[in-house]
This record gives C-alpha cells, structure tokens and sequence, in this order.
C-alpha cells in the first residue's frame, strides 16, 4: 500500500468546515428568527428607536436605574409580568390591541403609547433618524382604541408648549407642543391636559382598584359595582412626546416618565417590557425558532458539540488516502491462495484429499527409486520402512487424509502428511 499526496493542507480543511459549519448554523438561526434580525433603527416610534419619535432613551433610563427591560420581537413577550408598553402604528388593526388587553388584564399592567407625529427619512441623517413632520390628528389614536374604549381624541391647539400641567404622579411637568388629549366616560386622567377636560396620560375605568393613579379624578365606581382588586391597568399615552425620545431630552419629562412608568408597575423587579411586534420587528415561532430559546437552547449547544467532536474525531483519526489494494494478486502464490480461498468458501475441501494424498506418494515413491509399475500395497510397504513421525508411518497418515471430511481434519491432516515427507524424504 502506498500513501498519495494529500491535495490540501490539514489546517486549510479544517478551516473551512469551521467556516462552512458555522455559515450553515447562522442560516438555521436566520431561518427560525426571521424578521428579528432586523434593525430596530428604522426611525419609527418603538422601543429599539434612536429617532427623536422612538423611545430608546425611555428603555436606557430605565436600565440604568436598575429596571430591567426587554424588547419583545415575540408574540410571547405580551405573556410576561410587569409593565407591556405597546407602541402601536397607525394602522395597526384594533382588533389586536384589544386582544391583547384582554389577554393581559390579570397578568399585568399595559401601557399603549397612540403615535403622535408623522415622519420623514432623509439620506444626510444618521441611520434611525428622521424628521418630524405633521402631526397624525385624532384619527388614529381613536381608531386604535375602537375595540378598547369609547374614546375621543384631540389636539390642543390652544395650549402653550411649556405650560405646566398637573400629574398624579407629581413632580413639575410641561405641556409638549401641540398636547394631544384623551377623553371618554371610562378614561380617569393621570396627566391633566393644559386647558381642557382631556388627559395627556390617563388610564383605563374597567373595575380595578390602582391606588397609586388615583388622585386626580374622583373613582367612577359607585358602593354598588363590584371592585375587582385583581386587575391590572390599561395606561393610554395620548401625546407621545412625554415618553419618546424628544421628550425625555427635558430632564423634568425624563423625571415623570420614570414616575409614570414605577406607579403603573409598582412590582418593579419584573421589569418593562417594550413590544416591537406592532411594529413590524416581530417574527412567528417555528421549530427552528424553538431551538434557539431556552429551553430547547441546551439540546441545540449540546448537538453542535457532539458534530463538532465527530468531525474533530474524524480529522485526527483518518490520515492520507490510501490506494486500494487489489482485489486479486499476480502471480503462482496469489493463485493458488485464491483457489484455496474459493475452494474452502464453497466448503469443498474433501475433493482434494485424494489427489493431495497421491501426489505427496507419488513424490515420495520417485524420490526413493520405487517402480512407478509397482502397486499401491508396495508402495507403502516400503514408505512405512522408512520410519514413524509422531508414532505414524506413512500409510496411516495417507489414509487418515483420505478419509478426513471437516476442513480441521484436512488441514490437520494434509499438515501431517507433508510433515513426514519432509522429513524422511525431504
């Protein structure tokens, strides 16, 4: 056998299976994600945008004192405790905001933020900002709480920026420019409007008892309705510019935001959770999404380890290829092993018992002088003159050939036949 030259380097072959192997992971991993790998600095109004209408700024404050907080791109998300801030569109169907009002009223407190301004991108911003154009009118925000509550929205056109406002959450507060307002009969105010009736922030009559919003409007709750202590509140943000990213530039707003956000979560360890589904970030659960989440993860981390312990097992255990051997050989040796080899394979052994007894006597009457005319009674007369090998002369061994069948008994004794040829007779 004859080792060939290996075309590429060890180094260069592993290499590029770690490469190949790592591409073909990614791909499984975009594949189960979809969507969220996209990047939340498109400069709409959600929680991963650095626009002046995101709320980026709102999820860094928050983080740095000491809240924790999450940007779902998963229906799941809507399913965790704490505070859900929902950043709807425009156009986001009010079906399922509703839905998840619903779903949420005793898993916890919800916080819809009504998008404000329209925007547009230009190409000498940075990526993730836009320019702040009209303003969206009360249009949308009504349309989006259809499902919700019977609400009216609108703009405050007489209201100053800068003008002070009154909170539940206290603290000195400013009016944004163009306040937007909330109203309804199921809608108790946390941020009074500047001068109107409406709220810039309110939250939701639906029966719940929330100690730490109400101090503005008297309880709409008479001694006959049944008080349920067990809901949790449904927040509306009429104008955005309280929460987003323009907004907490103001460190008075930022201060009041973080208020708003601890008095509508009073268990503050379970953390805010933004939505970026409403949004377009969001991504369906599939198998392959399933086994890149905990607690399929494991199993994930632990089938790539063993592929790649195989392929490192497989790297060190196989050298250069080797040429084939052949099948059959040349020459008088590989001949006759070959017939052996068929001859035994086809369990015919005992056909050449005879003609193998014959020829050792044959050999051995010519090496000795015997007349080739004399009979077989003769022959071994004077074969077994010769002497006994092992207390057998000759005849006895040529007989114990003839009759063997089993292919030990042939082999043990054609062996012993030759044996005593070569010693007597050489």
């Amino acid at each position: 056998m004859s080792a060939q030259a290996n075309p590429f380097q060890r180094t260069t072959i592993i290499i590029m299976f770690a490469v190949g192997f790592a591409a073909f992971v990614a791909l499984l991993y975009g594949l189960g994600t979809g969507d969220p790998l996209a990047s939340g600095k498109n400069g709409d109004a959600h929680g991963a945008s650095n626009s002046i209408v995101g709320y980026k700024a709102l999820g860094n404050l928050l983080e740095k004192t000491g809240v924790p907080v999450r940007y779902s791109r998963s229906p799941a998300g809507m399913e965790n405790e704490g505070l859900l801030i929902l950043t709807p569109g425009p156009f986001t169907p009010p079906e399922d905001i509703e839905a998840v009002v619903q779903q949420r009223a005793y898993v916890g407190p919800t916080m819809i933020i009504l998008p404000k301004w329209q925007v547009s991108r230009n190409q000498d911003l940075k990526k993730g900002w836009v320019s702040r154009g009209d303003l969206w009118g009360e249009g949308p925000g009504v349309q989006l709480l259809t499902d919700v509550a019977d609400v009216s929205i609108s703009v405050d056109d007489k209201a100053q920026a800068g003008q002070s406002v009154v909170s539940a959450v206290g603290g000195g507060l400013k009016a944004p420019a163009s306040p937007v307002t909330v109203e309804g009969d199921n809608v108790r105010a946390i941020v009074r409007g500047p001068t109107s009736k409406g709220a810039l922030v309110a939250y939701l009559d639906d029966g719940g008892v929330y100690a730490q919003l109400d101090q503005l409007d008297e309880s709409h709750i008479t001694d006959e309705d049944e008080i349920d202590e067990s809901f949790y509140p449904v927040v509306i943000v009429a104008d955005a510019d309280l929460f987003n990213n323009g907004g907490v530039a103001d460190k008075s707003t930022a201060r009041h935001a973080l208020a708003l956000v601890k008095a509508a979560s009073p268990a503050s360890e379970e953390g805010v959770t933004f939505d970026l589904t409403f949004n377009g970030l969001g991504g369906s659960e599939n198998l392959l999404t399933l086994a890149f989440v905990p607690p399929f993860l494991s199993a994930t981390i632990c089938l790539i380890t063993a592929a790649l312990a195989g392929a490192w097992m497989a790297f060190n255990r196989f050298g250069p290829p080797v040429m084939e051997k052949r099948s059959l050989n040349f020459g008088k040796t590989a001949l006759v092993n070959n017939s052996a080899a068929f001859i035994s394979r086809m369990q015919r052994g005992y056909l050449v018992t005879d003609p193998y007894a014959e020829m050792i006597r044959t050999q051995s009457a010519e090496a000795i002088g015997i007349s080739p005319h004399a009979d077989e009674q003769e022959i071994h007369q004077k074969l077994d003159a010769l002497g006994e090998r092992d207390g057998n002369r000759f005849s006895t061994l040529f007989h114990q050939l003839v009759r063997a069948r089993k292919p030990q008994e042939i082999a043990d004794g054609a062996a012993a036949l030759y044996a005593w040829k070569k010693e007597f007779i050489g």
